[in-house]
């Protein structure tokens, strides 16, 4: 008698650019039930974002005015309380390896206290793109600078202490871990094959239609196969190119209608969860080839939080597979 094929409880998937696994447990989520963001929100009279220069914050770095003109849109302006700041590249050698925490932290505020970035239109989001683009590209030319990294931290469980919107660039005299990470998996894939591993990707994705939310002329959104969370989304530029600050103001309009449908989609679709997005570009290393690499932005709900089997091996488990995410976000 044949014993009968059992159908495996989990699955694993290996990311194409990093060669990490990651762990779908889909039993995992059955019981998963959406219910949205821890809300902690601060008052007005109370909040350090709303009056930037009432509460002790150095002047801004960046103002843009709102469409009437009649007050400002969004600001930068350094951080009160850095992760780096200025000063002299000093290393010791040896056994342990030290550096100094040299760079630049700065916060993109903006105007409405209680307005998200599911809120804004996609001239408002454009206008918010273009505010990063002009950061990035005046700290690029700071000699210690070697990678900018841009973010936004969403809610209490993705990382941010103050509920004003605002988000982040800090600008680093090293590539960190991941981004290396990324990077050398991106050219590992092109000398090996002579193509752009993101590229290819995106050839699959358009070929299978199982992941894919969005997409427009410029822009398509996606989950990725061997997503590392729960509803990760990627958004990639559909032509090649390593440098985010590089891409035109025309492109940028079409970035931020997929980003507009994204963060609308997991407002509306998942119940306002708390997320992180980043940009992951090429670094700004003179006289460095990284034309292999293929910039793009990640989108990161938190459902969870990681435990003792995570922690302990690395390997990043998710419950819901990321074609059934693709069907619920398309909602």
């Amino acid at each position: 008698m044949k014993s009968k094929k059992v159908k495996p409880a989990s699955e694993f998937r290996q990311d194409p650019v990093s060669g990490d696994w990651i762990l779908l447990a889909p039993l995992r989520g059955e019981r998963r039930k959406f219910k949205g963001r821890v809300k902690t929100e601060l008052s007005k009279s109370k909040c350090p974002f709303e009056n930037p220069s009432e509460f002790g914050n150095a002047p801004p770095v960046l103002v843009y005015q709102n469409e009437n003109k009649n007050d400002w849109f969004l600001q930068i302006i350094p951080n009160k309380y850095p992760a780096v700041g200025p000063g002299d590249l000093i290393q010791q050698k040896g056994l342990h390896k030290v550096q100094a925490g040299v760079g630049f932290h700065e916060i993109v505020i903006f105007r409405d206290h209680n307005r998200h970035l599911a809120d804004f239109t996609k001239g408002e989001i454009k206008k918010v793109l273009l505010a990063f683009q002009e950061r990035y590209k005046s700290l690029a030319e700071e000699k210690c600078v070697e990678y900018i990294s841009i973010f936004h931290n969403y809610g209490e469980e993705a990382g941010s202490t103050v509920s004003h919107p605002h988000s982040q660039i800090m600008a680093l005299p090293i590539v960190p871990p991941d981004i290396n990470h990324s990077i050398n998996g991106s050219r590992r894939y092109f000398d090996k094959h002579n193509k752009c591993v993101h590229c290819q990707t995106l050839v699959q994705e358009l070929k299978e239609k199982k992941r894919i939310i969005y997409q427009n002329k410029e822009m398509i959104v996606i989950t990725p196969f061997a997503s590392r969370a729960n509803f990760e989304i990627r958004i990639f530029p559909k032509k090649h190119f390593a440098y985010f600050e590089k891409i035109k103001e025309q492109e940028l309009a079409y970035l931020a209608d997929a980003l507009k449908l994204a963060f609308f989609k997991i407002y509306k679709n998942l119940k306002d969860p708390a997320f992180n997005f980043f940009f992951h570009t090429a670094p700004t290393i003179k006289n460095h080839d990284y034309d292999h690499y293929h910039w793009h932005i990640e989108i990161s709900p938190k459902f969870g939080i990681f435990g003792g089997f995570e922690l302990g091996t690395g390997l990043d488990t998710i419950s819901v597979a990321p074609e059934k995410a693709a069907q619920i976000l398309k909602k």
